[in-house]
């Protein structure tokens, strides 16, 4: 750019866009499985530019746009300096498939984008701006390289996005010289004394901005600095006086070119005609939705063009989505709330009809054997979600143990809504809003049936199973999708973006609609009495889906009937024995100080045991070991299993030896350490109890998970974690604890999915399951099978069940990935039908897009389409695991449903009060334990018939642990 004339410029903004760094930035901000279409193309760059660029459209309102990219091949600039970008990765391929769709989007769009052959984007960008300064323009340079910098003057102003898009930087030539000390027509001097990594242009060793910055300033100019070289003292002048022509050539490489012949003038660079026709096919190939749509165009709205009514209202930013918040209808007492529902809700006739029409857990309950069949029948209809039902919102805290109802929210399918403030539930009020829902359950709809339960309870209300949870259905229609909260599960599911949005992670791309907070200007009121209307439209959208996909019967079957279950356990809570979690806590941190000491003795230093640069120094350097495995960014690994590793050939060097066994030591009882501190930190204070919140909608095969605490990563494979569960007792008014254990449950449904008849007999011969299965594979008595033998079996069959690979088992085995695979052969050659059925589980999932379970819980895969082998092999496990995962976490349910009814039926005081991986803990009623062990162990043996028995091994103790050996 030439020096800056001090003039303002008045036409434009002319908004330049860096094509490939927008491209790039939207490819690696969102994960390539979740933006597929059926077909196998990636959409996830596309969806990101569109909406990124849409962005920066409606918040600058450019007049004229045109976006710059490169084109293959080589410029001018790898002919002057050969290795220029040499050290970048090629661009992943599923980035190149997108690359054509990008411009072929910003055509149908009327958006000019140039390329020329032996130039980058950026002496595009460049060229243009230097014409549209010259042609009175005020430029805007969107762009995430820094070169972009040179270009910024008083008429030009570079976009830099910062970690989050939303973010972007407003490079002016103020704020470049506050960053970096120099004006935007130094800049590119600095960079050519800085050098840049990602370019592969080396600098003046060791010098960074900051030096660089004080030598232009001191001299004036490169020109100055080298007629001065030999003034500047120390390594750093060294460095410099080698690396003069190096710098002159990198001045030359990052110099932009601005007076390309383009063939446009700016001046024609509207935009905005949308050709409408070839936008709907676009979207309709890439499989946009028309909220995705909405989302991706919102910013195009502002040009005129696009305001045209021949423009369908599927195209106009508020179709679908523009929503006015509901008008609440004012109660002034019981009488004129009782009359608002009698008027307003579904009749308590016609919601009894609903009950009665829809299907339920009573057959998988009342008849053992007969849950497949129930929950396998023709899926029941619907009612219409938008008429023939109301909407009831809890709002509050709903942490077990602590929960606290603040208000609820009653909307009517006319859209009439009233508000119960939880001040205002006197006892005649707490027995009408009762009235109304034990009447009308059958036509109300939820969001987090469970949590529903415990926030009415606060209140001394009951929740009895509504019709609907667009909560649990949301999951069943995208199990691989985890709302954190109505909001989330809103914006998402109808892509809107929220008021209210969950935090972004650091480094991830947000793409809000600007908001950043909740608008101050609603009340708390408000935003409850919206939150009502989000339930409804979810509602609305879900129902469709949840049919089309035939999952409505499972939410009605198993998921809505254990969040029943899961409320119990979770109000109960598990009783701890404090004392001896503080005792515990104590020893742990008493032996991790230890292993810190010896480690830190071996080292000769305090290392910091948790910082991997830290220990790369200590091991690889100093102690001279030989690394075993590098990390994605090229360092050495650290980890748990290179350490193991390392610990295992490192037995000839007894320094190195004796550090790592200090440092896997230090690492397991601190992990401990912080295990017991959090169990602590979750006491209860009142009853001394811990009230995990299990988790219903986060693991996508079904399982179940808990948090705040959780309890799923109580360790089980050693002694001192399992010591934990000593700390969990039965309570003062109960007896003791009872622990029923599924047994190999995953292998036992593999065998009757499969149909293996050996491997169906295996499990029918009562003899030790693994051995027995080990004689098979290696062909030999089972006398003759070995420890080894039998534990490689063991690995291979649970593998199979989890998807592992041939190089995952040899990891676990610790043998070469040739022998795993020999291995498997041999597995496979006796158990054929096995083969059979996982070969075919990824073939039909390749073409239905989904697995299913035993219940018909579904799980998708896109990824199994994708061209980046690694996203497809990653979902080739996957589908490998769903089904015989699921279909374990759907037993295990039934199982929970049944053993509750029994127990309710026979009126037990005793109550389940966890549920970890496959095991049921029980706590025990005074003379009620052979009852109670019988009554469970029944329930999980006949959740489900299947071609082999269902096992349960059952414990009783004082603890956990005693009740589970």
């Amino acid at each position: 750019m030439s020096e800056s004339t001090h003039s303002t410029n008045t036409k434009g903004p002319l908004l330049i866009v860096d094509g490939h760094s927008l491209a790039f930035r939207a490819y690696y901000a969102l994960p390539v499985d979740s933006f597929t279409t059926s077909e196998g193309q990636p959409t996830n760059a596309i969806w990101g530019f569109a909406v990124m660029l849409s962005e920066v459209i409606e918040a600058e309102h450019p007049s004229h746009m045109c976006v710059a990219f490169d084109m293959a091949g080589g410029t001018f600039r790898s002919k002057m300096l050969p290795q220029y970008k040499g050290t970048r990765d090629a661009a992943p391929e599923d980035l190149i498939s997108q690359l054509p769709l990008i411009q072929k989007f910003l055509q149908t769009l009327g958006v000019s984008y140039i390329e020329k052959k032996g130039y980058e984007g950026d002496d595009i960008m460049a060229t243009l701006a230097t014409q549209g300064e010259e042609a009175g323009y005020r430029t805007l340079v969107l762009s995430g390289d820094r070169d972009a910098f040179q270009l910024a003057d008083d008429n030009v102003t570079v976009l830099f996005p910062g970690y989050h898009f939303r973010q972007l930087k407003r490079m002016t030539p103020e704020a470049i010289e506050e960053k970096y000390h120099v004006s935007p027509q130094m800049y590119p001097d600095l960079a050519a004394l800085r050098g840049e990594q990602s370019d592969n242009i080396p600098g003046v060793p060791g010098v960074g901005d900051a030096f660089a910055a004080r030598w232009l300033n001191e001299y004036g100019s490169l020109e100055g600095i080298f007629a001065h070289a030999d003034e500047v003292k120390g390594k750093k002048g060294e460095a410099l006086r080698e690396s003069i022509e190096q710098v002159k050539l990198n001045r030359k490489v990052n110099a932009l070119v601005c007076d390309l012949d383009l063939g446009v003038n700016v001046d024609d660079l509207t935009f905005g005609h949308i050709h409408l026709d070839e936008v709907t096919a676009l979207f309709d190939q890439l499989e946009f939705g028309s909220h995705t749509r909405n989302k991706m165009l919102k910013g195009f709205k502002c040009v005129e063009d696009f305001d045209d009514p021949a423009v369908p209202a599927d195209f106009n930013q508020e179709a679908g989505m523009d929503f006015h918040d509901p008008e609440r209808d004012e109660i002034t007492d019981v009488a004129s709330f009782e009359a608002w529902c009698q008027e307003h809700l579904p009749s308590a006739e016609h919601s009894q009809s609903l009950a009665e029409a829809m299907p339920d857990a009573a057959p998988v309950i009342e008849a053992a054997g007969d849950g497949v069949k129930a929950a396998q029948a023709e899926e029941v209809h619907c009612p219409d979600l938008g008429k023939e039902v109301w909407y009831l919102h809890a709002q509050g805290q709903a942490k077990p143990g602590d929960a606290k109802l603040e208000e609820l929210v009653f909307l009517a399918p006319d859209a009439h809504t009233v508000l119960v403030h939880a001040d205002d539930l006197d006892a005649s009020m707490t027995a009408s809003v009762q009235a109304v829902i034990d009447s009308r359950v059958g036509s109300c709809v939820v969001h987090g049936y469970k949590e529903h339960i415990h926030l009415l309870e606060a209140a001394g209300l009951r929740m009895p199973m509504p019709l609907f949870d667009t909560k649990l259905a949301g999951y069943l229609v995208e199990p691989d999708f985890h709302a954190a909260d109505l909001d989330q599960a809103f914006s998402h599911f109808l892509q809107v973006p929220m008021d209210e949005k969950p935090e972004v992670e650091q480094g991830a791309l947000d793409f809000g609609d600007g908001q950043d907070e909740a608008d101050e200007s609603l009340s708390q009121d408000q935003m409850c009495l919206r939150r009502g209307l989000y339930v409804q439209l979810l509602a609305n959208h879900l129902e469709p889906l949840i049919i089309k996909r035939k999952q409505f019967n499972l939410l009605r079957i198993i998921e809505m009937p254990t969040s029943t279950v899961l409320a119990q356990m979770e109000r109960q809570g598990a009783k701890v024995d404090t004392s001896r979690l503080k005792e515990m806590g104590d020893q742990f941190a008493a032996e991790a100080q230890e292993a810190q000491d010896i480690a830190w003795d071996r080292a000769g230093d305090k290392v910091n045991l948790q910082s991997p640069k830290q220990l790369q120094k200590v091991l690889f350097e100093d102690m001279g070991l030989k690394p075993t495995q590098r990390t994605k960014n090229g360092s050495y690994s650290t980890a748990a299993a290179a350490l193991q590793k390392l610990y295992l050939t490192s037995v000839n060097n007894v320094r190195a030896n004796d550090f790592l066994g200090a440092l896997l030591r230090h690492r397991e009882t601190n992990k401990l350490k912080q295990i017991v501190n959090s169990l602590m930190d979750a006491v209860n204070q009142r009853d001394g109890r811990i009230h995990t919140t299990f988790e219903q909608t986060v693991a996508a095969t079904g399982r179940l998970s808990s948090v705040e605490p959780n309890l799923q990563n109580i360790p089980n494979k050693n002694a001192a974690g399992r010591e934990i569960r000593s700390a969990f007792v039965s309570g003062d008014e109960f007896e003791t604890l009872l622990s029923c254990d599924y047994s190999q449950v995953e292998l036992r449904i593999m065998a009757d999915l499969s149909g293996d008849e050996a491997l169906i007999e295996a499990f029918k011969s009562g003899a030790d399951f693994h051995k027995y299965v080990a004689s098979l594979v290696y062909q030999t008595s089972m006398d003759e099978v070995t420890s080894d033998q039998r534990s490689h079996v063991k690995a291979m069959s649970y593998g199979l069940a989890y998807g592992l690979s041939t190089y995952g088992l040899a990891q676990q085995l610790n043998v070469s990935p040739a022998e795993a695979d020999i291995l498997r052969s041999q597995y496979f050659s006796t158990f054929g039908k096995v083969h059979e059925y996982l070969e075919s589980l990824v073939a039909d999932a390749r073409v239905k897009g989904y697995t299913e379970t035993i219940f018909g819980r579904r799980r998708y895969f896109p990824g199994l389409n994708s061209k980046r082998r690694l996203t497809r092999e990653a979902a080739e496990r996957a589908a490998l695991n769903a089904p015989i995962q699921g279909s374990a976490a759907d037993i295990m349910k039934i199982a929970m449903i049944k053993a509750q009814h029994a127990l309710s039926e026979a009126e037990c005081k005793s109550h389940i009060v966890l549920q970890i991986h496959d095991e049921l803990v029980v706590e025990m009623a005074p003379g009620e334990v052979e009852q109670v062990t019988t009554i469970v162990k029944d329930a999980m043996e006949h959740a489900v018939e299947l071609a082999v028995p269902l096992d349960v091994s059952t414990g009783i103790g004082s603890d956990w642990q005693q009740a589970a050996h």
